[in-house]
């Protein structure tokens, strides 16, 4: 007779943890996990570049992103395509890596002799709130040494990618922004 309480409590605790849900990757987990599994997928938008004759326009061309895991290398392959305004189509592949307490972050595109590494000198959301990043590092802008600067934000439904540069005695200027939203 003393057992069958226990065989009831028992009982119970298993219909219990069998009702609990476990949270999806991107609900829980480190901030690069879920920003990897959100960034995972397919885009539309729109790239928004600086006018190189003019510089206070911008020319906005459409543009489509595939995002696909990279898990030899720990990162994700963006494969950007878009139309140069002139009718010819574009594509471009990049890798991203961030590592996992997101501090450090590298970019290399295809056609980049070396990769590009970057601090994350802020980093604010993750968890359920939007997710921001600003990554810098230096690099050239026109042919001259520069600060770069890279401010990702990413949310379930939309990723922007802003592009400033600051060369020196300069403030942060505008060169690009991506603005897409999922597709798939």
């Amino acid at each position: 007779m003393t057992r069958l309480p226990l065989l009831c409590a028992l009982a119970l605790a298993t219909i219990v943890a069998a009702c609990v849900r476990v949270p999806s990757r991107q609900e829980s987990g480190p901030d690069r996990d879920r920003l990897y599994s959100g960034l995972i997928g397919q885009w539309r938008g729109t790239l928004e570049v600086r006018d190189y004759r003019d510089s206070a326009r911008r020319v906005s061309l459409p543009t489509e992103l595939r995002v696909l895991p990279v898990p030899d290398r720990d990162g994700l392959e963006l494969q950007f395509r878009y139309h140069d305004g002139m009718g010819k189509r574009v594509t471009d592949e990049s890798q991203w890596h961030f590592n996992k307490t997101l501090t450090l972050a590298e970019w290399r595109g295809e056609d980049d002799l070396k990769t590009q590494a970057y601090s994350i000198v802020s980093h604010t959301g993750g968890g359920n709130a939007p997710l921001r990043l600003v990554l810098e590092t230096d690099g050239t802008a026109d042919s001259r040494p520069a600060r770069i600067r890279e401010t990702v934000e990413v949310t379930p439904g939309e990723v922007r990618v802003t592009k400033e540069t600051r060369k020196i005695g300069e403030s942060f200027a505008f060169q690009q922004k991506y603005v897409l939203r999922r597709a798939d």
